[in-house]
């Protein structure tokens, strides 16, 4: 998803209603305190002040869309292409080089996101979370506006009222059991969480796998995460030709989340390999 264009394109089709809009020319978004974000898109870059909304669209903490770590990540990538012969990873870099990597506004929610939309497809996981943000608090009349009316719902919010989803029972438990655990404090889920910590503690939760505690990090921006289990990852490596994707990743250490986001484009396109 090259700048924040591409940003725009993951969050259009996972946006929830009443809670947040995506449009082309940027994205609005209630969020606790309440109050609602805004984020404008103009020439391909992405302009924010609020910090929650520069995490979204991976602006980096100075606001200069995190170039450097990018471009880092770009020399990295290609030069395992050329070791290990996949020319098509190279050739994607040089095309849209400096993928940006999606981050969240709300680490709870995000939590919420990643576990229901284990093994469905993004609309039905969209559907859910819909369900969900009805328990949450409705905007005052003064911030309420076309599109934006309520926040999701907090973790307490979500522990008690997670009987609205629909589907299999253990991912509602799931769901539950992890809301239970961040809305009492056992579990710290930030953007200044130590992720190693979190990433134990919610493994050790029934019903919480290594996809999911992998895909929250990558949205806390975490830069070495690559799911390997992925069904997305998989299509998108085999698409660029990559003959042994963990020999790869294992090349691309500390920039394996840029990997994933290469092979998750080239997931949705034909075949570059040969």
């Amino acid at each position: 998803m090259t700048g924040a264009p591409g940003i725009l394109a993951w969050l259009a089709p996972r946006a929830v209603p009443g809670v947040e809009v995506v449009a082309p020319d940027g994205y609005r978004r209630a969020l606790p305190g309440p109050r609602v974000a805004r984020a404008e898109v103009a020439d391909g870059v992405a302009r924010t002040d609020d910090p929650d909304l520069a995490r979204v669209f991976d602006l980096g903490a100075d606001g200069t869309g995190g170039a450097d770590a990018r471009r880092a990540a770009d020399e990295r990538l290609a030069w395992a292409a050329a070791r290990h012969g996949v020319p098509a990873l190279a050739a994607a870099i040089a095309a849209a080089p400096a993928l940006a990597q999606p981050g969240c506004a709300d680490a709870h929610e995000m939590l919420v996101r990643a576990i229901v939309g284990q093994q469905i497809t993004v609309a039905a996981a969209t559907l859910q979370l819909g369900l969900l943000a009805a328990l949450g608090d409705p905007l005052p009349p003064a911030l309420a506006e076309e599109g934006v009316d309520r926040c999701f719902p907090t973790m307490a919010q979500v522990a008690a009222g997670a009987g609205v989803l629909r589907g299999p029972a253990a991912k509602t438990a799931a769901v539950r059991r992890a809301a239970e655990a961040v809305a009492s404090g056992a579990i710290d889920v930030s953007p200044a969480s130590d992720l190693d910590a979190m990433r134990r503690q919610l493994l050790g939760l029934k019903g919480i796998g290594p996809w999911t505690v992998g895909y929250l990090s990558l949205r806390l921006g975490d830069p070495d995460v690559l799911l390997l289990g992925d069904v997305a990852v998989r299509k998108g490596a085999g698409r660029l030709g990559v003959a042994d994707l963990p020999a790869l990743a294992a090349d691309c250490a500390g920039h394996r989340s840029a990997l994933m986001l290469r092979c998750w484009a080239a997931s949705t396109k034909p075949s570059t390999a040969g």
